[in-house]
């Protein structure tokens, strides 16, 4: 769910951690997927869960990234 309500944690909303991979995105441009995800992690913390998946499928899904499956990458 995108709307946060009394028991959301700011941070780890999907649209919190979206907009840390999207300031990421703006300052690497072409970045892997498993050095994304660490970098949110070391950011954010270990208690993310799925909200990093969740997170790139919401930026996927409007167009903000794109995601190349032959080297594993993601990019603006």
């Amino acid at each position: 769910m995108l709307a946060p309500n009394k028991h959301t944690n700011i941070k780890y909303s999907v649209l919190y951690i979206s907009g840390i991979i999207m300031r990421e995105m703006k300052r690497n441009g072409i970045i892997k997927y498993d050095d994304l995800k660490n970098v949110i992690i070391n950011q954010v913390g270990k208690e993310i869960g799925d909200s990093f998946e969740y997170s790139l499928s919401f930026l996927y899904l409007i167009n903000e990234i794109n995601y190349n499956k032959n080297s594993d990458t993601i990019a603006i």
